[in-house]
């Protein structure tokens, strides 16, 4: 009996083969392991975070499917994590492997740009699940992904977390500017000073969110 293949396998797949990196809505992409692992070199890190020793994990394994020697525990503590970032890229030449792992809504702005860097080598490919709204600041990187079952997560209303602070600050500053010029006779010194207070009021708002 033919074992069924995981739901986007097909989709992935072709986006492996052209060097673009994929994300599936709600879904385990561990599911996806060993059927990529048929055609491609796969590591599978779960989660992104913490960087270090993700990148240790991540060498280690590819040195280990290209059966080399795999540097110390205590060679790779004494590393940077850019100094591991060059070793990956040196390790991964002429080898492509997909990184596999979960929750790209969990990233943090600084995880997400230093996997940014990362995405830049022809020869590292992510394949990744998402499962809620991810923060403004991973944008840059989300931006790399196609999201294989874009429908599904689209119907479900999910995407970037909405910044609702500076429409919510000029709302108010608008409110603030038409009341005061209401209460005040109308000319050209009011109009002025209600501006003003306006403006004020807005810069105050935006100093204690942030």
């Amino acid at each position: 009996m033919q074992t069924r293949q995981p739901e986007c396998l097909e989709k992935i797949l072709e986006n492996i083969k052209t060097g673009k990196n994929s994300l599936v809505w709600r879904k385990n992409v561990y599911s996806y392991v060993e059927a990529v692992s048929e055609s491609y070199s796969v590591v599978y890190l779960n989660e992104l975070a913490p960087i270090k020793s993700k990148l240790i994990q991540l060498i280690s394994t590819i040195q280990e499917i290209r059966d080399r020697k795999v540097p110390t525990s205590t060679q790779f503590q004494r590393m940077t994590i850019e100094e591991l970032k060059e070793m990956l890229f040196k390790k991964a030449s002429g080898f492509k492997v997909v990184v596999v792992f979960n929750h790209f809504e969990r990233l943090t702005p600084a995880t997400s740009r230093f996997w940014l860097s990362v995405s830049s080598h022809e020869r590292i490919v992510f394949l990744g699940s998402i499962c809620g709204n991810f923060k403004k600041e991973t944008f840059g990187l989300y931006q790399t992904f196609e999201v294989v079952n874009e429908k599904l997560m689209k119907t479900e209303g999910s995407g970037s977390e909405m910044d609702i602070t500076m429409p919510f600050v000029l709302i108010v500053g608008a409110f603030i500017f038409i009341c005061f010029l209401k209460i005040s006779l109308i000319g050209s010194v009011m109009l002025v000073s209600a501006l003003w207070f306006a403006f004020l009021v807005v810069r105050t708002l935006l100093y204690l969110i942030r």
